[in-house]
């Protein structure tokens, strides 16, 4: 097995164009890509970078009816605009419909080259995200389902028995949670701010059907910080995973948890995002013999994503690099409030979980 930590990515990212003003733009990347000039993250024999395939349609029709990418191919074609008016409208651009299928053939790349030995792990740094996108609708910046594709993928082309997927972005990645809503084979976690868009997740949505249990939601106050995080993954995510026994983890990267997101209020620094990805490394090993992958959601504040990106990946690298971004303080009733929430998850998950 390969020990490097490999970066999918693609210029071809900064082509999806959503008009000026847009927090869902190709700055987002440009600022990743900064962070890692700056901690000079490429320049190290640990981390690799390599380029996207294109996604065909059988791969895309994995989650999406052969109708709707049809139907998002010509609207793009013509010159895009917006679609719909849920969630601001999710902006297309003349190519964007190119750059959704190199964005999941990012992801599908991530997992490939994991799965077949040559990496240690891996990261696809895509735009335009995923997580909002369900079977037949572009939703909340996404057109098509990144990582849900990713996690079909596994499962029914390359044979892995069961998905874990810890989605960390501020928002809760409804269209994900939808597509393996009935299944076991797919665990989905979701951590996300409270009553912010897209108003799904709550502690009760626990599945449907054979899925009932395999989802888990953490919908906490703001100002959320690592302090929580890390006490929910030991105390109850960590348990149900070895119950689990995932085969493969993906992370659903979202990196607007950061304090300094314009769009939340949670609370985690570049330093809470360093130990929660030390937390899925370590139980990677633990479960997968070490194989994840992240998919790169939301995050819109560039100096977070400069910082919060390039700890993430020294992290996946074992790599240590040196970030002023230190953790912030929690008030004390969002504290309590944020602990009753993990209490009252726990409880829940009990129904269905040895915790």
């Amino acid at each position: 097995m390969g020990d490097e930590t490999l970066i999918v990515y693609d210029n071809i990212f900064l082509d999806h164009l959503t008009g000026p003003g847009h927090p869902e733009n190709p700055d987002r990347l440009k600022a990743i890509l900064r962070g890692f000039r700056k901690f000079k993250l490429l320049e190290n024999p640990k981390i690799k970078v390599e380029k996207p395939q294109k996604a065909g349609v059988d791969e895309l029709c994995l989650v999406h009816s052969r109708k709707y990418v049809d139907f998002i191919e010509e609207f793009c074609r013509k010159g895009g605009g917006i679609l719909g008016t849920w969630g601001g409208g999710v902006v297309c651009s003349r190519r964007s419909f190119e750059v959704a299928c190199y964005a999941v053939g990012g992801a599908l790349k991530a997992v490939d080259e994991v799965l077949n030995g040559r990496y240690r792990n891996s990261i696809a740094l895509v735009r335009p995200p995923g997580h909002h996108a369900s079977t037949e609708l572009a939703y909340g910046f996404c057109i098509f389902n990144n990582i849900a594709i990713a996690a079909k993928h596994l499962i029914e082309v390359r044979g892995v028995t069961k998905v874990a997927i810890l989605d960390m972005d501020a928002h809760h990645g409804n269209g994900t949670q939808e597509i393996f809503e009935k299944t076991s084979k797919v665990l989905y976690v979701s951590f996300h701010q409270d009553r912010i868009f897209p108003g799904t997740g709550s502690i009760k949505d626990v599945g449907i059907g054979e899925g009932e249990g395999f989802k888990v939601n953490f919908p906490l106050p703001p100002y959320s910080n690592e302090e929580i995080y890390l006490k929910a993954l030991n105390e109850i995510v960590g348990p149900i995973l070895d119950r689990f026994k995932p085969a493969y983890i993906l992370v659903s990267a979202g990196f607007d948890a950061h304090h300094l997101d314009p769009l939340t209020g949670l609370g985690l620094s570049s330093l809470g995002y360093v130990e929660i990805y030390r937390w899925v490394v370590k139980t990677a090993e633990r479960l997968t013999g070490g194989k994840f992958s992240a998919v790169l959601e939301g995050g819109y504040d560039y100096e977070a994503l400069e910082k919060a990106v390039s700890s993430v990946v020294a992290t996946m690298a074992g790599l240590t690099i040196e970030v002023n971004d230190p953790p912030q303080k929690m008030p004390e009733n969002l504290k309590n409030a944020a602990l009753r929430t993990l209490e009252d998850v726990r409880k829940t998950m009990s129904n269905y979980w040895t915790i």
